[in-house]
């Protein structure tokens, strides 16, 4: 069995090969009128070697070109899945999740952890850790693998190694792991606010369970996350943002106006300002190549967003309006600053008011997200430009 894809947007799938008898080798064409696959060249192909059946095969197709040349159909990773014997039914999925429109020229399976997928582009290595998400979260795979054209990939019979193979810049190789590749993990996650004269106060994001942020965004729904790791961090991108509120509403940036590349890093602390951020919902933020000096990933935050919820309980009600009144008058301290939920370093009647209007609502069921992962790679010399 084997797959093709050519430049005119087809992708074949063949049986019956190396039989040693002429004539037997059946070839079928799993395009499907280009109805959701684009009409793009097809750069690269892949088999997923885990499939129960050989006459029921997966395979993927990585795309090449830009969105905008078939704006019908857009995306740059596809996968297929024969639902009948030899392909006589089958059906498309796009799996381009959060790649880049960028163009995608070779992709590759780990038969080690057949979710796992490797798709090569432009501008370097990408993978996924559950390519059967509906909406796959791709990483850049940067430590030590340029940011340059992955033209082809290989993985070994003993399927040990994953071979890249680049334009211009040589080959590369890394052990292929036996399941999903760690992600620099952090030590502490605060959404923090400075209280006028009181100064600024955090609220924990992190432990033992994902805080509330109960304090006003203001006018533009600006808030502040602070995202420590163990050691010093640089963050890379994505080859387009720096970060990107990838659930929930609200944008990278700060006063209303959207900038994915706000983020400020100093040694360990990664600074994520967040802008137009709504009120009563579970938002998760995603920064992108994050880099600890071992390994790189996708780091994703939470921020729970409920004004008015001082208790931190996830709904607001009287408990809260009780709280809040009986802290007004009282200078704002690391015991009670939950309850200057105007954040203006005073608590009095403005507050009180706050909460009042707030009663009654609450946060969303909990929805929970995959965290995202990277790893390292070695070179092993140059090769000779493919094309």
């Amino acid at each position: 069995m084997a797959i093709v894809g050519t430049n005119d947007g087809n992708v074949q799938i063949g049986f019956n090969l190396g039989t040693g008898v002429a004539s037997q080798a059946v070839w079928v064409n799993v395009t499907g009128s280009n109805t959701l696959l684009p009409n793009r060249p097809i750069l690269g192909i892949s088999l997923d070697p885990s499939v129960a059946s050989a006459d029921l095969p997966v395979g993927y197709a990585a795309v090449g070109g830009f969105n905008a040349n078939t704006p019908t159909t857009p995306g740059h990773l596809f996968q297929v899945t024969c639902t009948s014997s030899n392909c006589g039914a089958f059906t498309w999925q796009n799996k381009t999740g959060n790649l880049p429109d960028i163009p995608v020229d070779s992709v590759i399976n780990n038969p080690n952890y057949p979710q796992q997928v490797f798709a090569g582009t432009d501008f370097g290595l990408y993978y996924t850790d559950d390519i059967t998400a509906a909406s796959p979260v791709w990483n850049r795979f940067q430590n030590g693998v340029p940011s340059c054209m992955i033209w082809d990939m290989q993985i070994d019979r003993g399927a040990t190694t994953l071979s890249l193979w680049t334009r211009s810049l040589g080959a590369w190789v890394w052990p292929l792991p036996s399941g999903a590749i760690p992600v620099p993990t952090p030590t502490a996650i605060v959404s923090r606010k400075t209280h006028g004269a009181a100064g600024p106060f955090d609220i924990d994001l992190k432990s033992p369970a994902p805080g509330i942020e109960c304090r006003t965004g203001g006018a533009t729904g600006d808030h502040t996350i602070i995202v420590t790791f163990a050691t010093t961090v640089t963050v890379n991108g994505n080859g387009t943002v720096k970060a990107q509120v990838t659930s929930g509403t609200g944008a990278v940036g700060s006063s209303g106006v959207p900038n994915g590349n706000a983020v400020s890093v100093a040694g360990s602390q990664v600074t994520v300002p967040l802008t137009n951020v709504t009120n009563a919902q579970r938002l998760k933020v995603t920064i992108y190549g994050v880099n600890d000096g071992t390994r790189t990933g996708n780091v994703v935050v939470p921020l729970n967003t409920l004004l008015g919820d001082t208790t931190g309980n996830g709904s607001v009600n009287g408990s809260d309006v009780s709280q809040t009144k009986t802290n007004s008058g009282v200078l704002v301290s690391g015991s009670n600053f939950r309850t200057d939920v105007t954040a203006n370093g005073s608590i009095n009647g403005s507050d009180v008011g706050a909460v009042k209007s707030a009663s009654g609502t609450s946060l969303p069921p909990e929805a929970p997200q995959a965290p995202a992962r990277a790893s390292d790679s070695t070179q092993v010399g140059r090769a000779p430009a493919k094309g």
